[in-house]
Formats: C-alpha cells, sequence, structure tokens
C-alpha cells in the first residue's frame, strides 16, 4: 500500500491538469485520450505531492501520536453508492452524480468535534481523506509544544523532519488530501 498526498488546492495549470485527468479516470479512461488527459497532470504532479509507502506513514503516524499531534477517532461512514455500477453512475444524470459526490466529499472532510490535530483514519488509507489547514496547524501547534528532547529524537530521522515540512507546506495551500 502507498500514500500519495496532495495538495489540495493546486494552482494552475496543476489544477486544470488534476480535473482533466480525474475526468479521464471517471470515464472509463479510452485509451485514445490518454496523452491529453493524463500526461499533463504527470508531469505536474510531483511539485504538489509527497509519497509514502505503508511503513514511512507507519512512521509518521508513530511520531505524530508520540507529540499529541494525531488522535484516535472513528470516521462517520460514507453514503451508501446508490448507483448498480459503474455503467449506471455513467449514465446517470449530472444532478444525481453531483449530489453523491457532496455527500462523499462531506465524509471525506469531516472534522471530529472537540478533537486537536489530525484524525488518524484519515492517515490510515489512503481514501482521498482531506487533512484541513486546521487540523494541520492544531498538529504543528502541538509538536512545537512538545519537550525539546522528543522533537530532537524525532527530528534525527531525514523522513521525519520532510514529513514536518510537507505539513508546514501545505496549511497555506487548503491542506491535503490522501490518496
Amino acid at each position: 500500500m502507498s500514500y500519495e498526498l496532495e495538495w489540495a488546492d493546486l494552482p494552475e495549470p496543476a489544477a486544470a491538469a488534476r480535473e482533466r485527468f480525474q475526468a479521464w479516470v471517471d470515464s472509463g479512461m479510452p485509451s485514445e485520450q490518454a496523452q491529453t488527459c493524463a500526461e499533463p497532470w504527470f508531469a505536474l504532479q510531483e511539485a504538489f505531492q509527497f509519497d509514502l509507502n505503508i511503513a514511512g506513514m507507519s512512521v509518521c503516524r508513530e511520531g505524530m501520536r508520540r507529540v499529541g499531534m494525531s488522535f484516535q477517532a472513528e470516521p462517520q461512514p460514507f453514503p451508501v453508492w446508490p448507483f448498480e455500477g459503474l455503467e449506471d453512475w455513467r449514465a446517470a444524470d449530472q444532478s444525481r452524480r453531483d449530489a453523491y459526490e457532496a455527500a462523499e466529499r462531506a465524509v471525506l472532510s469531516q472534522s471530529v468535534p472537540g478533537q486537536i490535530g489530525i484524525p488518524e483514519f484519515k492517515l490510515r488509507s489512503n481514501d482521498s481523506w482531506l487533512v484541513s489547514p486546521k487540523e494541520i496547524e492544531q498538529a504543528l501547534d502541538r509538536y512545537e509544544a512538545s519537550p525539546a528532547e522528543l522533537r530532537a529524537e524525532l527530528e534525527a530521522d531525514e523522513l521525519w523532519c520532510d514529513w514536518l515540512g510537507w505539513l508546514r507546506e501545505t496549511v497555506t495551500h487548503g491542506g491535503f488530501r490522501v490518496g
């Protein structure tokens, strides 16, 4: 399993390339469109992503736990898929697809009232969770308030330093999506 983390708010032309790519994926990916739909996004994406394998994400989650940057919680359930299959999805009225996507976005961007930091469920799967700037800021505040000795221990790991840099960067880009 891998995690492709991506800025939530992409600048142009990356945002348009990402949107074309996603529309291509949603359409069933006809191969004759690959060059015009996928390649522009692939050429731009690296600057806006942070990739981790399962072991790397485990290291980041453990460090976050140790300094109180994250918390355990149960996510709200995803909406029930109201379509009979992909063909039904593609043939459905746009308003029906939009309603489902809005319900799904609400779940993916959920926060947990009364908690501080990032809910760990957003970092345990690559289900397109949105980690908000507020959650990231709270997590970074917790990190800065943790004991200097613990921060020094964590910062001896290059991956941890890269992770902190990613978190700091994404605060000003709408947070990030976990994919």
